[in-house]
């Protein structure tokens, strides 16, 4: 992905397929953020765009996060549970550290599924839960 692929639509989304994943994921950027009415910086769509090329390295780690936390809440071994990331949202403001949410879906709990922040300080996971952890 290039940083000019970064183009949010009005509502403050657009679609990547991503190696690995069947299905097209929505990046979402915060409403909550000032960014969302500002322009974006070429720095800004940078970040961006090297968290989603670094799918790589954050995406395993996610699993395993996912299988540990569904093992823990819910008594499903992680052979069990079928994973789908759906959105990756923006969480931080231009300028800010950089802080993203990940919304999975989870056949162990298909109704609120798995959310999970991450920054980019070596991937790490900072808090994991139902979906909406990922967007608030």
């Amino acid at each position: 992905m290039k940083n000019t692929d970064v183009v949010f639509d009005e509502n403050l989304e657009f679609y990547i397929s991503i190696d690995g994943v069947s299905k097209e994921v929505c990046i979402v950027l915060s409403d909550d953020l000032n960014s969302s009415e500002e322009g974006l910086t070429d720095i800004y769509k940078a970040q961006i765009s090297s968290f989603i090329n670094d799918y790589s390295r954050w995406y395993e780690g996610a699993l395993i996060a996912i299988n540990e936390w569904s093992q823990k809440e819910h008594d499903i071994a992680s052979q069990d549970n079928n994973i789908q990331l759906l959105n990756i949202f923006i969480l931080f403001d231009q300028g800010a550290s950089e802080l993203y949410g990940l919304e999975f879906g989870v056949d162990c709990d298909i109704e609120h599924g798995c959310g999970l922040k991450i920054t980019t300080d070596d991937y790490q996971i900072i808090e994991i839960g139902n979906a909406d952890i990922a967007f608030c």
